[in-house]
């Protein structure tokens, strides 16, 4: 058996339909022997006879009646799978996966999100909040449109544009020895204790890379997963942390953290949008990333990392 043709499979539709070679050959604008000679082919194709001619009547065999059936429910799926294709192509509907590094996904990209979704209700918006290495190991695998990030993946070409400043600031209880200090300097803080995030955590690489550079000793009185558990930690007395400024808006205004002034801080690092540079972004991921852009922070340049 050689494999039917969808063309084939349409004209053999509209003859099924009228029952008519004529009037099929008038609705396709064919030739009657061009829609015969299709009909025919299907036939050797299938290995089956399709229409039995009775006088000047043309009828369906049983063969003929299952196969139209089959048609009218293939064309369907195919207009579906058009209609599908066409909605893709606008940004109004799909799909849209986003990463995001633990701190900007806590507290900046969900706001943005909203903002999206107000825009375009109906794109299904997938968030994963995460540290570097979960992500870049996603975005590598095209598991993600896009990610918001600090170090810049180093495993494959990417396109990137800055997006915010992330400024990493020590924090403490207001009771703290340092507190109220001004410019204080680094070797004071070698005598505290800290509380760290996770290994992969952006900005514990840059706190122990700051200590490294001076020469001094980092004391680590516990690794935290996340800022929540950082904040509420420092606040206990368990020890001081690095952490964004953007975390601390609460704890600041209510006097329960106060920022450390010492040499050397606060870090400034960025945020930036990424994503691989050979990817084909969705119609929806284009507007998102054209939002995200719109939104970035316009006097940033690309610092190094």
């Amino acid at each position: 058996m050689r494999n039917m043709n969808l063309h084939q499979l349409a004209t053999f539709q509209v003859v099924a339909k009228h029952c008519s070679y004529v009037r099929a050959a008038e609705e396709l604008n064919f030739s009657q022997p061009a829609v015969s000679a299709q009909i025919h082919q299907l036939e050797e194709s299938l290995g089956v006879k399709l229409f039995d001619t009775i006088g000047r009547k043309t009828h369906l065999t049983q063969a003929g009646e299952e196969l139209y059936l089959y048609s009218q429910k293939i064309f369907s799926v195919i207009e579906e799978a058009m209609e599908m294709m066409s909605s893709l192509a606008s940004p109004y509907f799909g799909r849209l996966s986003v990463g995001a590094d633990t701190t900007v996904g806590s507290y900046v990209i969900p706001a943005l999100l909203g903002e999206f979704q107000k825009m375009y209700p109906n794109v299904e918006i997938m968030l994963k909040v995460a540290n570097r290495d979960y992500l870049v190991d996603d975005l590598l695998n095209n598991h993600l449109d896009m990610v918001v990030m600090g170090k810049i993946p180093s495993e494959a070409p990417v396109f990137v544009a800055p997006f915010a400043l992330n400024e990493l600031v020590i924090v403490a209880p207001p009771n703290h020895r340092l507190a109220g200090c001004v410019n204080a300097p680094l070797t004071e803080l070698a005598r505290e204790r800290f509380l760290l995030r996770e290994h992969g955590s952006g900005t514990r690489a840059a706190l122990e890379k700051a200590f490294q550079e001076a020469g001094l000793p980092l004391q680590v009185s516990m690794e935290v997963g996340n800022n929540s558990a950082i904040k509420k930690s420092v606040e206990a007395g368990l020890g001081i942390a690095l952490i964004s400024r953007v975390a601390l808006d609460i704890e600041l205004e209510t006097n329960r953290l106060v920022i450390l002034d010492v040499e050397g801080f606060p870090i400034e690092r960025q945020w930036r949008l990424v994503h691989l540079k050979d990817k084909n972004l969705s119609a929806t991921a284009r507007a998102f990333k054209a939002f995200m852009l719109q939104h970035a922070d316009p006097n940033l340049p690309l610092m190094d990392t």
